[in-house]
């Protein structure tokens, strides 16, 4: 069984607002835009609150839902379909957090790109 995430965040390289704001108009029923700015963009989405943050990891903006009502139990299924959907590398951890792990631990991540899926360390 899967584990469900009440939130959910992923990385996106060289992030568009704008095609992440169409991805997101396709996938749920209702995207209002909240405030947008050249690097922060919100949105409340089917009831949730979404927020990308445009420079969150030198080329990786972050998209982060801040409620999980989403078709997505985890940040890998979230990653999966927005590289799917965007075409863009996805950074994206490949299990829940707990604050018994070690920061300092490797791995944990998981690299979404045209050459497939592999676990990296950031």
């Amino acid at each position: 069984m899967t584990e469900r995430f009440p939130d959910l965040e992923i990385y996106i390289l060289k992030a568009e607002p704008a095609s992440v704001e169409q991805w997101l108009r396709d996938t749920f029923n209702q995207v209002d835009s909240q405030k947008n700015t050249d690097s922060h963009n919100h949105w409340r989405v089917d009831g949730m609150d979404v927020f990308l943050n445009a420079g969150a990891e030198k080329n990786f903006a972050s998209l982060w839902f801040k409620q999980n009502q989403t078709p997505w139990n985890n940040d890998l299924e979230l990653g999966r379909a927005a590289f799917t959907a965007l075409e863009s590398e996805v950074r994206c951890s490949d299990s829940g957090w707990s604050e018994s792990e070690s920061e300092d631990a490797d791995g944990g991540w998981v690299k979404i790109n045209r050459n497939g899926e592999k676990p990296f360390s950031w």
